[in-house]
């Protein structure tokens, strides 16, 4: 009993086996359902041959479980494999196409820092404001400065104030009355380009001019005060007779058809002003009534159409008490002295330029003709000696002292040197 069942369980295994081998040795061929059929009924008929094939069943059944394990592993291995080719090949794309997108971002990124770049470039050389081009013009104007009354004289057409792109030639008649004022007060050397620079930035100055309230304004940056005087005429002279400039507006008449800026030098005893047209050299060369100038000012905001710019009192009384000191000593000088003089100084007030012989002394080392130029306030002149070294803010009185009398046989009107439409020596 026990070893039929035994026999029955080798040959079901037998069966299972070799269907398995089948299936496993012909993997690369479809199997029928005849071929298992005619397996079954041979192993039913040849059954007691099972038991002396039982070592070969054994040897058959050691190879069959061994190769399939094996296809198995081959069948896994190339799955695995074409798995993970598939899997590198999604992540290579992967990789590229973030690598793009990457390349991509780092491009655009670059491209937005260089044209915030160029923007912050092109930013600062629109704001750039005095180039060095400017400095070298500075200078050289700075030499050559042209006075009207002892003010320092601007013309805002000059080729020096306009190689900028501030438009100073067509609209920069404030600033540049404001240069006037400031340079002629302080001291210093401020150009129309360094005022409307300084407007432009602090939004009083445009392409289409400057705001009334750029008067004040400046007056303010450079420590120097500003009076709104309006239209009073009695306020204007008062000004002028203190030798306080005054910036004022004009309307359609003798200076613009619609709106300009100017200053107001001086007054004489017939109530005529001396200008300072820094739109016209030719108009500053004349007088005009107070009155009419006045009644031509255009209304304007901020105390104007008339401003009156001076230092401060302190400044003011120390150069009042040096001009009365001066006017002291004059007294005690001699007859001929004062002749010559007034005679000079009514020369340099036409704006003209002499050449006078001086001796050795403070001025030269040794004698020889200089030229004087640029009468400015209590009587300050410039001299330039024959080597062309100019010394700025010499007291007349020392000039005239060290003149060779002996030598100035005429008049002085005799070596002016320059005419009186041209103000320095290089428009000769």
């Amino acid at each position: 009993m026990r070893k039929t069942r035994k026999t029955a369980a080798v040959v079901a295994l037998y069966t299972f086996l070799m269907l398995g081998s089948v299936s496993v040795v012909r993997a690369d061929q479809p199997v029928t359902r005849e071929q298992i059929s005619s397996e079954q009924t041979e192993t039913k008929t040849d059954s007691s041959a099972q038991t002396t094939e039982s070592e070969a069943t054994t040897e058959t059944t050691t190879q069959t479980t061994q190769a399939k394990p094996t296809t198995e592993a081959t069948t896994h291995t190339h799955t695995a494999a074409t798995t993970h080719t598939t899997a590198s090949a999604t992540h290579t794309k992967k990789h590229t196409v973030a690598t793009h997108t990457k390349k991509q971002k780092t491009k655009s990124d670059q491209d937005k820092k260089k044209d915030k770049k160029d923007k912050k470039n092109k930013k600062k050389d629109k704001k750039s404001i005095i180039p060095k081009v400017y400095n070298d013009h500075s200078l050289e104007m700075k030499d050559k400065k042209e006075t009207i009354q002892g003010f320092i004289y601007f013309n805002q057409a000059d080729a020096a104030w306009n190689d900028n792109g501030y438009q100073i030639k067509s609209s920069g008649c404030g600033p540049s009355a404001m240069a006037v004022c400031i340079s002629s007060l302080t001291n210093k050397w401020v150009t129309p380009v360094d005022t409307t620079v300084w407007a432009y930035k602090n939004g009083y100055y445009s392409s289409a001019g400057a705001s009334h309230e750029m008067v004040p304004a400046l007056a303010q940056q450079y420590k120097l005060e500003c009076h709104g005087l309006g239209s009073d005429v009695s306020k204007v002279r008062d000004a002028l007779k203190k030798k306080h400039p005054v910036v004022a507006l004009m309307g359609p008449g003798y200076f613009t058809k619609k709106g300009h800026f100017i200053v107001l030098v001086a007054i004489d005893d017939n109530d005529q002003v001396t200008v300072a047209d820094v739109g016209s050299r030719q108009r500053t060369q004349y007088k005009y009534p107070l009155k009419e100038v006045i009644a031509q000012t255009k209304s304007a905001s901020a105390g104007g159409p008339c401003w009156e710019i001076y230092s401060d009192q302190k400044i003011s009384a120390k150069a009042d008490k040096k001009a009365k000191q001066l006017k002291a000593e004059k007294k005690y000088r001699s007859k001929e002295f004062k002749a010559m003089y007034n005679e000079i100084k009514s020369v340099l007030q036409k704006n003209y330029q002499l050449a006078v012989p001086l001796k050795k002394g403070t001025l030269v080392s040794e004698e020889q003709f200089v030229t004087i130029t640029s009468l400015g306030i209590n009587d300050k002149v410039s001299v330039m000696d024959a080597s062309k070294k100019l010394t700025s803010d010499v007291d007349l009185d020392t000039v005239v002292d060290e003149i060779q009398a002996e030598a100035v046989k005429d008049s002085f009107w005799n070596t002016i040197m320059i005419a009186p439409d041209k103000t320095n020596l290089t428009d000769k």
